[in-house]
């Protein structure tokens, strides 16, 4: 029974590992109408069982540009695992060669895999899949969907937009297809979604569908939505999967300090932003569990960030006992240097949202490596990350990895 259970973590694991997500932990930071927008794309993925036929993969092109697909094989079990995994290997195949070629084209991309995929699936199987691709600097997308719900876009105006599905089920005699462009200027948030979420069962034996269409215009954002969720479907019969993108406009609201690079004036720092918490209604319990997240997340800016000292180096320096003494070395050598924080205190709908956003000038990280808290956490080594798991309700950092966007509902 214990070797029944390995395998079946080793196959999750090796599932999970297929699927694909350049933005992990990571926002898209894009200047329009002379401010900043914050662009986060998350993905919730929770199998009915451990092989599930769903998948998706969210990827970024040489050029800028974000592509995705999300996948509903047909069927449950083993059959409908084995036809998303070869999706989700061969659409990701396709597209690291085009990309490292420069040549990345939607539509052929999307032809490639249905020339494949067309001549290996059964005389009674089809396939939904959902493809899309973003264009930060036109504020375009264009999608191709295959039998798949209708995607949800909320405007800032307050227009709940559905986009339905422009293609039949992909089966053996799919033979040409078709891709729409529509403009994503006014987006405030987008869901998109296999019907596994949509036909979920709620406690009066109705679909999920209708009072999901309420929950996505009510949600503030992907905690929020994942919450209502939660508390809505009773009985879960299929695999769910979906795509939560949210806006935020960065602007003249956000308080701004910039902090020397020593422990000294960072406390002080966590100090004033705490009172600022306890003025606008946070909790004893809020405030503490901030404090210690800024701490975390401030030292990691100052270490990693404005010193550069990488995780083997300091693991080892503090085994010798000499990690204080290079610190006191650093704020020496980098005292030029500053760690900029903003925050501010958001009300979005019934709910206060603290937000902060700390940039430390380094050279940043690659945020893919944070995979490992979802696919192998007991392996995961950073500490103070699993610690702000923890702690916020969600974070993001921008592409280069040297800046942090955190938030917290505060009750």
């Amino acid at each position: 029974m214990k070797k029944l259970s390995l395998e079946l973590q080793n196959a999750l694991d090796k599932e999970l590992n297929l699927m694909k997500n350049d933005f992990y932990y990571q926002q898209l930071e894009i200047q329009r109408d002379g401010g900043l927008e914050l662009v986060r794309m998350d993905a919730v993925f929770e199998p009915l069982d451990v092989l599930g036929g769903d998948s998706y993969s969210l990827r970024k092109t040489e050029d800028g540009k974000v592509i995705f697909f999300i996948i509903d094989a047909m069927g449950k079990g083993i059959s409908a695992s084995i036809t998303a995994a070869t999706t989700t290997s061969l659409l990701n195949y396709i597209f690291d060669q085009m990309n490292r070629q420069g040549d990345f084209e939607f539509e052929r991309w999307i032809k490639r895999y249905i020339d494949f995929v067309k001549n290996e699936i059964l005389d009674n199987e089809m396939l939904a899949i959902y493809f899309g691709i973003y264009d930060r600097y036109n504020s375009t997308f264009e999608y191709a969907s295959f039998g798949m719900p209708s995607a949800l876009i909320f405007t800032h105006n307050n227009e709940l937009v559905k986009i339905k599905s422009n293609n039949a089920p992909i089966s053996q005699y799919t033979d040409g297809f078709k891709i729409e462009t529509t403009d994503v200027r006014s987006i405030k948030k987008a869901l998109f979604y296999t019907d596994g979420l949509c036909e979920n069962i709620l406690e009066n034996d109705k679909f999920y569908k209708d009072k999901m269409y309420e929950d996505f215009i009510d949600s503030e954002n992907i905690v929020d939505f994942s919450k209502k969720v939660k508390n809505s479907i009773i009985t879960k019969d299929d695999d769910i999967l979906y795509f939560y993108i949210d806006t935020l406009k960065y602007n003249c609201e956000f308080i701004t300090k910039s902090v020397n690079p020593n422990s000294g004036d960072i406390n002080d720092l966590i100090y004033e932003i705490s009172q600022y918490f306890k003025k606008n209604g946070a909790q004893p319990k809020e405030m503490s569990e901030l404090s210690l997240a800024l701490s975390e997340l401030m030292m990691n800016a100052l270490e990693h960030g404005v010193f550069g000292i990488d995780r083997s180096t300091k693991n080892r320096l503090i085994e010798n006992g000499k990690y204080d003494a290079l610190l006191k070395e650093m704020q020496i050598k980098f005292k030029e240097r500053k760690i900029e924080v903003s925050y501010a205190i958001k009300q979005e709908g019934d709910s206060k949202i603290l937000i902060a956003i700390i940039k430390d000038g380094g050279d940043g990280f690659d945020t893919r490596t944070l995979r490992k808290l979802e696919t192998n956490p007991q392996n995961f080594n950073g500490r103070g990350i699993m610690i702000i798991k923890k702690l916020l309700d969600r974070f993001y950092y921008n592409e280069k990895g040297n800046t942090i966007t955190i938030r917290k509902f505060l009750n």
